[in-house]
């Protein structure tokens, strides 16, 4: 059975499960060439856990506050938070620079605004997620589907329970916050370990720069840097708050060097 899960704390069960049986044998015949097995499929979509979240649907990730207050990005304690984050880590991120030429900064300015270093990874099955946008009536249900069908391929390849990946409502994981085809399409394996983690610094990290580089990255040519920031996420507050945030780490070093 599916799950309703209402706008209160407690999920709420209802019809939802026949209301929406077509579509769901539908996305069943298409999850098909990922390697489950119908019966596999089934047992998924019959699992306790499977939830629909409808107050994601009026959501968006567009437009927050990256420079006010309450996000605190370019404070004092947030540039040396960086800064830190980079010293205790520099091995991984110079590494990473030097394979990919993608400024470690950069990097970092992706990890704080998208994770805060990993504190918030996010907490929806994105299973779930990426259910809801697929099945109730919206503007991504096209999208969502196929981000699904994506979910299910790492799944098969990884030997992964789908339902166990916890990340944003909109079906983004992991410290780099990839959606499940950025994962398919520009996932690497930064610490030669056989798997591509993104909850893991190293290919979390060798991801990032992989994805940027991907999308015309070029040191020496600031507008193909901003469009490789840009096509991680379309919105240009965003791309402004990394190159701010990173210009700030690079200040902060320079300074202290100098001291």
């Amino acid at each position: 059975m599916i799950v309703f899960l209402s706008f209160f704390s407690y999920p709420v069960h209802s019809e939802i499960d026949s209301h929406y049986k077509d579509q769901i044998n539908i996305l069943t015949a298409k999850i098909l060439v990922t390697g489950f097995s119908e019966e596999e499929i089934r047992q998924i979509f019959s699992d306790e856990r499977v939830m629909l979240y409808p107050q994601i649907l009026e959501r968006s990730g567009k437009g927050l506050p990256y420079f006010g207050k309450k996000f605190g990005l370019l404070t004092k304690n947030s540039i040396e938070r960086g800064q830190k984050f980079l010293n205790d880590n520099k091995e991984i991120f110079m590494g990473v620079e030097k394979n990919y030429g993608v400024d470690k900064e950069i990097i970092i300015a992706i990890l704080r605004i998208e994770t805060n270093f990993n504190k918030y990874i996010g907490k929806y099955p994105i299973f779930n997620s990426l259910l809801t946008l697929t099945l109730m009536e919206n503007k991504r249900s096209a999208w969502a589907e196929n981000e699904l069908i994506e979910l299910f391929w790492i799944s098969k390849t990884l030997d992964k329970d789908p339902l166990s990946i916890k990340g944003s409502w909109a079906g983004a994981f992991g410290m780099a916050q990839f959606i499940p085809s950025s994962y398919r399409k520009y996932a690497v394996d930064g610490n030669n370990d056989g798997v591509a983690d993104l909850f893991e610094l190293s290919d979390a990290t060798a991801s990032i720069a992989n994805y940027l580089k991907a999308h015309g990255w070029e040191n020496g040519n600031h507008e193909k840097k901003w469009q490789a920031v840009y096509a991680y996420n379309h919105c240009d507050e965003y791309v402004k708050a990394i190159f701010a945030y990173a210009k700030s780490l690079k200040n902060n070093s320079a300074t202290k060097k100098r001291l």
